[in-house]
């Protein structure tokens, strides 16, 4: 099922019918690139939940929505690794 992912959350649903719900960090449209990806964690209440940051990239699906698939370029990891820094530091002067 395709989703949009231009929202602050998206919801994966697994084989059972459970869902887990993602708060969206940062959309990346790289301006040398037509590519999109998405940076997100598990939304949860649980302060002491250690937070795994994932990051796929945005693509269309054929329903008309957006599906996330597997980032497979190094060059991409590294530019999004750049990315996910930054936002870990914002986030910690924040604090």
């Amino acid at each position: 099922m395709a989703q949009d992912f231009h929202g602050l959350t998206f919801v994966e649903y697994d084989e059972d019918g459970g869902e887990t719900v993602y708060k969206i960090l940062s959309r990346v449209e790289p301006t040398n690139s037509e590519k999109t990806y998405l940076i997100f964690c598990e939304d949860t209440d649980d302060e002491t939940a250690e937070i795994f940051i994932e990051a796929a990239e945005v693509l269309p699906a054929d329903d008309g929505g957006e599906a996330l698939f597997e980032i497979e370029s190094e060059e991409e990891w590294e530019m999004l690794e750049e990315v996910i820094n930054t936002i870990m530091s914002l986030d910690d002067s924040a604090n």
